[in-house]
């Protein structure tokens, strides 16, 4: 699905912070938004954290 740069920005910004800069694989696919021209995107999934299902950003493989 794709996202707006808003609703990305809204996932970064309720991001628990012991989770931004780590490594994570997403339990399952939300969507992603790219810039125009840009060769890279912003992934927005779900990872589990303290056994609850938490909504995260990724680019470079990093959570934001």
């Amino acid at each position: 699905m794709n996202l707006s740069k808003k609703q990305i920005d809204i996932i970064i910004e309720n991001t628990p912070k012991e989770l931004k800069g780590k490594h994570r694989s997403f339990d399952s696919d939300l969507g992603h938004y790219m810039k125009y021209g840009a060769n890279w995107s912003y992934q927005a999934g779900y990872v589990s954290h303290n056994n609850n299902q938490v909504l995260v950003v990724k680019v470079f493989g990093l959570i934001q």
